[in-house]
């Protein structure tokens, strides 16, 4: 297996300049694999001399993995390539392994977080220490799209930093890229609108209702997960699946059913002075800083619940 990960530079698609930091590129079963922190991406280009372009392969929107087509074997010959890999996760305090300047350092891993990307979307993430002091978040900056390793198997890939008293790290598992491969219809958001969400099995395995919500255990990754994420992990196109009602032992087939009131795409959609809200517009608000104006269009979503369709906001001098 080769150590050497290649930088490939990220081009922004609302004003076609670099984005800050780099995100990086790995090979896995003949994809070049990176994230988009779902900010909208144009194209991405292998930092080379031949300035090689890459087509996407997939397009993603349920959670924020690029997928690319490999490239001539000439481009990618330092790009790590992955041959395994583990969906299971990790107990705290398990060590991973992730390469920084060339070389192999280890951190401690610190149990699972839920981010919310929109208020519906949102995805469930490994939380690593990766220092005690705040000061060394300079090292970590540009590690985007790293892959991440457990024993020499894949685990997922860093995606963001957290500071706070401490440096943590953010690692999508590598569940997600497994089932973005996998999926029809990536494009969407799916959910499952049973006629009871008490004594009812999903599956195998049984919805449990509890303070933190609809949780179900998923064997994937031998792990309780919320019912949301696990309905968009498994969502997809014209997808089915048993569930039985454990009162009445009434067997029924249910289908995913697609969100059909949000516009969950990346690109930033102008239409003379009105800019869409969708996940484009929230993400390019985040990356600017525009803070208050992000929690307003938030607040839009959350107050208006699915009855939003289509909403498009004027905007005057750069203000929306």
């Amino acid at each position: 297996m080769n150590d050497t990960i290649k930088l490939i530079t990220v081009i922004d698609s609302i004003n076609n300049t670099k984005t800050k930091g780099t995100s990086l590129g790995f090979i896995f079963k003949n994809f070049l694999i990176s994230v988009h922190h779902f900010k909208p991406i144009l194209h991405t280009l292998i930092d080379s001399a031949d300035k090689c372009i890459i087509e996407p392969a997939k397009t993603i929107l349920w959670n924020e993995l690029q997928i690319f087509k490999c490239p001539k074997q000439s481009y990618i010959e330092n790009i790590k390539h992955i041959k395994s890999y583990r969906t299971r996760f990790l107990e705290k305090g398990t060590n991973i392994s992730m390469t920084i300047d060339k070389r192999k350092e280890n951190f401690a891993c610190c149990g699972y977080d839920i981010l919310y990307h929109t208020h519906i979307q949102k995805s469930i993430y490994l939380k690593v220490l990766l220092s005690e002091n705040t000061s060394d978040i300079k090292k970590f900056i540009g590690l985007s799209g790293s892959p991440v390793f457990e024993s020499d198997h894949l685990i997922g890939i860093f995606t963001k930093i957290e500071k706070s008293d401490k440096l943590y790290g953010y690692i999508l598992p590598v569940i997600y890229l497994i089932r973005s491969l996998e999926k029809i219809d990536n494009e969407n958001l799916y959910y499952l609108n049973l006629d009871s969400y008490d004594n009812t099995k999903i599956g195998k395995y049984e919805l449990q209702n509890n303070d933190s919500g609809l949780n179900i255990y998923y064997q994937p990754i031998n792990y309780k997960i919320p019912f949301e994420i696990y309905s968009t992990l498994e969502g997809d196109v014209d997808k089915e699946i048993i569930t039985k009602n454990l009162k009445t032992n009434s067997i029924k087939k249910c289908e995913y059913i697609k969100y059909s009131n949000f516009d969950i795409s990346i690109n930033l959609i102008k239409k003379e002075d009105t800019l869409k809200l969708n996940t484009g517009l929230l993400m390019y608000l985040v990356s600017n800083g525009k803070d208050s104006e992000l929690k307003t269009l938030i607040s839009k979503y959350e107050s208006n619940n699915k009855s939003l369709n289509d909403i498009w906001l004027k905007y005057a001098n750069n203000t929306i």
